[in-house]
């Protein structure tokens, strides 16, 4: 069974943290477009802050993997 090359890796994981900081800006964007301080205060806590939280794991996980990925070499 061939596995796949590490370039090919790394270049699927940089592709994926441009899209989660991508991603993070969209959020952002979307809660400061709020008609008013209430609505932009309460779109960033039941919107912004849990998904920051889960999209900054998935890029620390990322960055992890391609760190263990090239640590072997």
């Amino acid at each position: 069974m061939a596995s796949i090359p590490p370039f090919l890796l790394t270049f699927l994981g940089v592709i994926f943290c441009i899209g989660d900081v991508a991603a993070l800006g969209l959020l952002l964007t979307w809660q400061q477009r709020a008609a008013t301080p209430d609505a932009r205060f309460r779109r960033w806590l039941r919107g912004v802050l849990p998904a920051t939280v889960v999209l900054l794991g998935l890029l620390l996980l990322a960055f992890t993997q391609l760190m263990l990925l090239w640590s072997s070499k």
